[in-house]
Protein backbone atom coordinates (compact mmCIF):
# COMPACT_ATOMS: atom_id res chain seq x y z
CA UNK A 1 0.00 0.00 0.00
CA UNK A 2 1.29 3.43 -0.50
CA UNK A 3 0.93 6.06 1.48
CA UNK A 4 0.41 9.63 0.27
CA UNK A 5 -0.53 11.91 3.25
CA UNK A 6 -1.11 11.21 6.98
CA UNK A 7 -2.42 13.90 9.03
CA UNK A 8 -3.22 12.87 12.46
CA UNK A 9 -3.41 15.35 15.11
CA UNK A 10 -2.23 14.49 19.17
CA UNK A 11 -6.24 13.73 19.82
CA UNK A 12 -6.42 10.92 17.27
CA UNK A 13 -8.65 12.71 14.74
CA UNK A 14 -7.44 12.62 11.00
CA UNK A 15 -7.17 11.57 8.03
CA UNK A 16 -5.14 9.33 5.84
CA UNK A 17 -4.29 9.57 2.20
CA UNK A 18 -3.59 5.77 0.46
CA UNK A 19 -3.50 3.76 -2.55
CA UNK A 20 -3.79 -0.13 -2.39
CA UNK A 21 -1.78 -1.66 -5.06
CA UNK A 22 -2.10 -5.34 -4.33
CA UNK A 23 -4.43 -7.76 -3.28
CA UNK A 24 -3.34 -8.04 0.21
CA UNK A 25 -3.49 -3.98 0.61
CA UNK A 26 -7.03 -4.47 0.29
CA UNK A 27 -7.42 -6.91 2.91
CA UNK A 28 -5.73 -3.81 5.09
CA UNK A 29 -8.07 -1.65 3.80
CA UNK A 30 -11.22 -3.55 4.62
CA UNK A 31 -9.69 -3.88 8.33
CA UNK A 32 -8.99 -0.53 8.49
CA UNK A 33 -12.35 1.05 7.78
CA UNK A 34 -15.04 0.72 10.20
CA UNK A 35 -18.87 1.88 10.41
CA UNK A 36 -18.79 6.10 11.17
CA UNK A 37 -15.73 6.51 9.16
CA UNK A 38 -15.67 9.04 6.13
CA UNK A 39 -14.11 7.86 2.87
CA UNK A 40 -13.45 9.93 -0.16
CA UNK A 41 -12.60 8.19 -3.39
CA UNK A 42 -13.52 9.20 -7.13
CA UNK A 43 -16.85 7.57 -8.45
CA UNK A 44 -19.18 6.85 -11.26
CA UNK A 45 -22.77 8.10 -10.92
CA UNK A 46 -25.83 8.04 -13.01
CA UNK A 47 -27.49 10.74 -13.43
CA UNK A 48 -30.93 11.80 -14.76
CA UNK A 49 -31.33 15.22 -16.03
CA UNK A 50 -34.95 16.72 -17.46
CA UNK A 51 -35.89 19.22 -20.46
CA UNK A 52 -37.78 21.73 -20.40
CA UNK A 53 -40.11 19.34 -22.52
CA UNK A 54 -39.97 16.76 -19.89
CA UNK A 55 -37.22 14.14 -21.70
CA UNK A 56 -35.33 13.07 -19.21
CA UNK A 57 -31.75 11.85 -20.09
CA UNK A 58 -29.20 9.85 -18.23
CA UNK A 59 -25.44 10.15 -18.23
CA UNK A 60 -22.87 8.60 -16.19
CA UNK A 61 -20.85 11.01 -14.29
CA UNK A 62 -17.28 10.96 -12.91
CA UNK A 63 -17.29 12.61 -9.43
CA UNK A 64 -15.50 12.59 -6.26
CA UNK A 65 -17.60 11.92 -3.18
CA UNK A 66 -17.33 11.59 0.31
CA UNK A 67 -19.36 9.19 2.12
CA UNK A 68 -20.15 7.92 5.81
CA UNK A 69 -19.40 4.24 5.57
CA UNK A 70 -22.52 2.33 7.43
CA UNK A 71 -21.78 -0.67 5.30
CA UNK A 72 -19.02 -2.95 4.17
CA UNK A 73 -18.03 -5.85 1.80
CA UNK A 74 -15.35 -7.66 0.64
CA UNK A 75 -15.29 -9.18 -2.67
CA UNK A 76 -12.18 -11.32 -2.48
CA UNK A 77 -12.93 -12.46 -6.44
CA UNK A 78 -12.55 -9.38 -8.08
CA UNK A 79 -10.60 -8.16 -5.23
CA UNK A 80 -13.05 -4.68 -4.34
CA UNK A 81 -13.96 -2.85 -1.61
CA UNK A 82 -17.82 -1.98 -1.53
CA UNK A 83 -18.48 1.18 1.04
CA UNK A 84 -22.35 1.66 1.13
CA UNK A 85 -23.16 5.02 2.99
CA UNK A 86 -24.16 8.69 3.05
CA UNK A 87 -22.95 11.46 1.21
CA UNK A 88 -22.00 14.05 3.82
CA UNK A 89 -20.39 17.10 1.37
CA UNK A 90 -22.45 18.70 -1.13
CA UNK A 91 -21.60 17.53 -5.29
CA UNK A 92 -22.92 18.96 -8.24
CA UNK A 93 -24.22 15.67 -9.01
CA UNK A 94 -25.27 14.29 -5.79
CA UNK A 95 -27.44 15.27 -2.66
CA UNK A 96 -26.23 15.87 0.50
CA UNK A 97 -27.48 12.61 2.52
CA UNK A 98 -28.12 10.60 -0.90
CA UNK A 99 -26.90 7.54 -0.20
CA UNK A 100 -24.14 5.63 -2.52
CA UNK A 101 -22.17 2.74 -2.45
CA UNK A 102 -18.21 3.53 -3.74
CA UNK A 103 -15.92 0.44 -5.56
CA UNK A 104 -12.30 0.56 -4.08
CA UNK A 105 -10.43 -1.06 -6.62
CA UNK A 106 -6.35 -1.87 -7.17
CA UNK A 107 -4.70 1.66 -7.71
CA UNK A 108 -7.47 3.82 -6.84
CA UNK A 109 -6.65 6.35 -4.62
CA UNK A 110 -8.36 7.04 -1.24
CA UNK A 111 -8.66 8.96 1.96
CA UNK A 112 -9.93 7.81 5.05
CA UNK A 113 -10.78 10.16 8.01
CA UNK A 114 -11.52 8.78 11.83
CA UNK A 115 -12.52 10.81 14.45
CA UNK A 116 -10.59 8.36 16.34
CA UNK A 117 -7.03 6.74 15.41
CA UNK A 118 -5.71 4.41 18.00
CA UNK A 119 -2.38 2.70 17.86
CA UNK A 120 -3.59 -0.75 15.99
CA UNK A 121 -5.28 1.59 13.31
CA UNK A 122 -1.85 3.18 13.05
CA UNK A 123 -0.12 0.84 13.18
CA UNK A 124 -2.18 -1.50 10.28
CA UNK A 125 -1.39 1.42 8.40
CA UNK A 126 2.39 1.56 8.65
CA UNK A 127 2.42 -2.34 8.66
CA UNK A 128 0.48 -2.15 5.33
CA UNK A 129 2.74 0.65 3.65
CA UNK A 130 6.23 -1.18 4.37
Amino acid sequence: MKLLYKNVDKEGEGTVGLIAEEPEDMWHAYNLISKGDSVRSTTIRKVQSESATGSSTSSRVRTTLTICVENIDFDTQACVLRLKGRNVEENQYVKMGAYHTLDLELNRKFSLKKHEWDSIALERVDTACD
